[in-house]
């Protein structure tokens, strides 16, 4: 692999177990990106929590402000038993400092691109939404009110974007050529509610981000 081709959808692995911090919280990396890295820990992290994201492989230092834009306890315990943690952190401050290292640690030998991790995503989002077809895809929420902290991340989210339209529009093009190639692309979305629900991974429903953006 040619290490200068880093674009935002591959992701890497390491051959060895890398540990950092996010925070004050020890984490154990599973996998990287150039624009953010999924972890493993053993306490809870809240959504929306910014934090220095860190770590080091071999020689190389990595560091870089990040954000929790998902987080849930896994099904199946590890190892030693244990349940742990695995969130997705977003890169926010030096990206391209973070990006130059990921590159580094490539170059190094320390990490590698993971092959199949397309793959696995592409088949994941069309199980998701096969498992999706035939029902509303923006369910009615009613009185049912939004998680402060996940109010706070979807908040968060728009008004970065509303700072960075560049950005934002790449949001929305992914977000807009996944639901066209899944066949319902006949539901007309607010660009916005699209690209701040692609900019947070598709974590967060449709519906909670427009609940949230209507009590603006």
């Amino acid at each position: 692999m040619d290490p200068k081709d880093l674009r935002s959808a591959d992701r890497f692995v390491a051959d060895e177990r890398l540990s950092g911090n996010f925070g004050s919280a020890s984490i154990t990396i599973v996998d990287l990106g150039d624009q953010g890295a999924q972890i493993e820990h053993t306490q809870p992290l809240r959504l929306g929590a910014k934090g220095r994201f860190h770590f080091k492989g071999a020689d190389i230092a990595v560091s870089a402000q990040a954000l929790v834009v998902w987080s849930h306890l896994s099904k199946r315990p590890n190892v030693d038993g244990k349940l742990l943690y695995r969130s997705g952190l977003r890169i926010e401050e030096d990206i391209e400092d973070f990006g130059d290292a990921l590159r580094k640690l490539v170059r190094g030998g320390v990490i590698h691109r993971d092959v199949g991790a397309l793959e696995r995503k592409r088949k994941l989002m069309a199980a998701k939404e096969q498992e999706k077809w035939g029902k509303p895809v923006m369910k009615v929420l009613g009185s049912i009110e939004v998680p402060p902290d996940q109010a706070l991340l979807i908040q968060h989210a728009r008004e970065r974007l509303r700072l960075h339209p560049d950005e934002a529009l790449k949001w929305y093009n992914r977000a807009k050529y996944a639901l066209a190639d899944d066949k319902i692309d006949a539901i007309h979305y607010r660009e916005d509610v699209l690209a701040v629900w692609e900019y947070l991974e598709r974590s967060v429903d449709l519906s909670t981000i427009v609940k949230v953006f209507e009590k603006k």
